[in-house]
């Protein structure tokens, strides 16, 4: 997401918090995706962001959301999408929109790991420990369901290939996917970055030089169905990962969920 900040290690990670930006979300996904195997990737709370949010309740200003999803799902939807699983600091694991209490509330200090297994039968699970304790396997579901294996030959392979993900509201992160990063692997679950070398890796795609990057800016007059073009674009082009800013985004980042069901 354009408001998201990586610093140079790449393993730090913050959105933008001044003014309006403190009431969005903002979001990264990892770029090395598992098709098989049992893995585990952790994330640190580092700090708060300072905001002034005096409308807004103590526990729904400063949030970390972590998980999973597939390649062609929307960074700003962690969670709420079919293809997306995440775990959020007010003790609530959602998929496909639907938030349910699970394990414990989290902030800053605390070091979350997500735990994947993919070898498991018939069904594939996500679990997640707190600080070192176990809390639990959060869901299970269908591998095949989601497209992760056994994709159709010639489709985007970054699409079928679950990847870390981390949703913020006001917090910065370190992300832990090797033991030489931090990272305190679970039992019977192997560092995220031994993947690489076990080759059950899908690499997301990457734009290492600006000249790959591309703008669009769309003129005309209102109603005149710009959004409507724009939007087709983006679906027809995935591989290109754009980002359609306008209205609509700002008011999604925004979102507030104790008003549209379970508070996340």
């Amino acid at each position: 997401m354009l408001d998201f900040n990586i610093d140079r290690c790449g393993l730090a990670g913050y959105g933008l918090h001044g003014e309006g930006f403190a009431y969005c979300w903002s979001g990264a996904r990892a770029n090395v995706g598992i098709i098989r195997g049992k893995y585990c990737f952790g994330c640190k709370v580092v700090s708060e962001q300072l905001v002034d949010m005096n409308d807004t309740v103590p526990e729904q200003q400063h949030i970390c959301r972590l998980g999973i999803s597939r390649g062609n799902d929307t960074v700003g939807n962690l969670g709420e999408s079919r293809h997306s699983f995440g775990y959020g600091g007010t003790g609530k694991f959602s998929n496909s929109g639907r938030f349910v209490n699970f394990g414990d509330r989290f902030g800053v200090g605390d070091t979350i790991i997500c735990c994947v297994d993919l070898e498991s039968k018939p069904l594939a699970s996500i679990g997640f420990s707190k600080n070192g304790k176990w809390l639990g396997v959060a869901a299970q579901f269908d591998v095949a369901s989601l497209g992760v294996v056994d994709s159709p030959p010639g489709n985007l392979l970054w699409k079928s290939a679950l990847f870390p993900h981390v949703l913020l509201k006001n917090v910065e992160v370190q992300m832990q996917f090797s033991v030489g990063d931090g990272l305190v692997p679970e039992e019977g679950f192997k560092p995220w970055a031994s993947a690489v070398e076990d080759a059950n890796i899908v690499m997301g795609p990457t734009f290492s030089d600006p000249k790959d990057c591309e703008m669009i800016m769309m003129v005309g007059l209102p109603a005149s169905g710009k959004t409507t073009w724009a939007e087709k674009w983006v679906r027809d082009n995935p591989e290109k990962r754009y980002v359609l800013l306008g209205t609509n985004l700002i008011l999604d980042q925004m979102k507030v969920r104790a008003l549209l069901g379970p508070n996340l």
